[in-house]
């Protein structure tokens, strides 16, 4: 695990000499998506930004958004403010950006991250244990691939976590050793 002094990077996070943002074809995907170059370590880390081609790479192969590694038989852990949607593949399911984590990782987040702080103390962190989940692929417009990296075509932007079955926890539920 990366660190920033004393402050673990997550693996998903974007390094800002990683801020240019192509076109390429993306293996996770299946089809063109817009990319970062790849150099995590170098520069500063970007918290909250994730690295578009490593965010679709951990939800598209079950890995740590934190460690990078394969959940595989791990407790998955969800921590989103991502509420259930009606205009999900399956109606009331969840759909978050943020990939998923090992159980101690999401409590190593918590520890080192504000912005879960906040959303734990204003009641809108989701902390849940996930028991099956998808992988959807979101699309861009052709709009949206000019704004982003200046060529005029519809292209993936991000992988989403569909969470179908999943159990809320709570911080005492977390961060028990």
């Amino acid at each position: 695990m990366m660190q920033w002094g004393t402050v673990p990077v997550p693996w998903t996070v974007a390094w800002t000499d990683e801020d240019r943002v192509f076109l390429d074809h993306c293996p996770h995907a299946g089809r063109v998506a817009l990319c970062n170059p790849s150099a995590p370590g170098s520069g500063k880390p970007r918290f909250g930004t994730p690295h578009m081609n490593r965010q679709r790479q951990a939800i598209a192969e079950c890995r740590c958004d934190l460690c990078g590694k394969p959940l595989n038989a791990s407790t998955k852990v969800s921590l989103s403010q991502a509420r259930s949607r009606f205009h999900a593949a399956r109606p009331l399911d969840v759909l978050q950006v943020e990939p998923l984590l090992h159980r101690r990782c999401a409590a190593i987040c918590f520890q080192h991250c504000p912005s879960l702080k906040a959303q734990h103390k204003d009641g809108t962190l989701h902390i849940r244990q996930v028991y099956r989940w998808q992988c959807q692929f979101a699309i861009y417009s052709e709009q949206g691939v000019f704004e982003a990296c200046g060529e005029r075509q519809v292209a993936i932007s991000h992988a989403k976590v569909q969470l179908i079955k999943w159990r809320d926890r709570d911080l005492d539920w977390l961060i028990a050793k």
